[in-house]
């Protein structure tokens, strides 16, 4: 499955070692894999660390990769065993030595496919969030993403209140458009949660 973003040219210009093939990979996988690597440890910081680690790898191997299921295997793998290795290191306690067991057993195995399965879902709803006009797009990443009240967007975007309202109604009405409530009230569940 092509990815969207990631088309040949750019493969192709990141196993030359291209700083920008590079960059293109980078904003693509970034913020689905630290939502990822948060999964499997408690601070955010870390996760981000490790996910920053793991890009470091990948462009110490660019030349060994010719398509992006590769590429996305590759970041995935590293980072998840970053993860494993960073709470076997800790020695935290008991209950979280039972997780890691649960994570490298079959079960959990089907767990990690399912959050990955989550993680494209989400992938894709961002890839539609950066197709909406600027102003709705930014409405909607202060308003679903960051959190941030109706009358605080009004007054950072120089907009009114109602000016607002319609650009999250239309947002929400361009995704149900592609995805559905099912998909939509995920998402927004998962950015509630990442903002706690």
């Amino acid at each position: 499955m092509e990815h969207p973003g990631m088309n040949e040219e750019i493969i192709e210009n990141f196993r030359q070692g291209d700083q920008q093939a590079f960059a293109s990979i980078f904003r693509l996988h970034y913020r689905p894999l630290c939502y990822f690597a948060a999964q499997l440890v408690t601070e955010l910081s870390e996760a981000e660390d490790i996910v920053k680690d793991s890009f470091v790898k990948l462009w110490g191997k660019y030349a060994d990769f010719d398509n992006a299921q590769a590429i996305k295997s590759f970041l995935y793998i590293t980072t998840r065993n970053a993860c494993l290795n960073s709470l076997r290191h800790e020695q935290v306690k008991n209950t979280v030595h039972r997780e890691l067991a649960y994570l490298e057993s079959d079960r959990g195995h089907e767990l990690m496919l399912n959050q990955l399965i989550r993680l494209e879902l989400m992938q894709e709803i961002y890839n539609e969030i950066e197709k909406m006009p600027e102003k709705r797009r930014e409405v909607f990443k202060m308003a679903f993403i960051e959190g941030m009240k109706n009358a605080e967007i009004a007054q950072q975007l120089s907009l009114s209140i109602f000016t607002v309202k319609e650009h999250k109604a239309k947002a929400l009405s361009y995704l149900r458009l592609r995805f559905s409530d099912k998909y939509i009230m995920l998402l927004l569940l998962l950015f509630a949660k990442a903002r706690s």
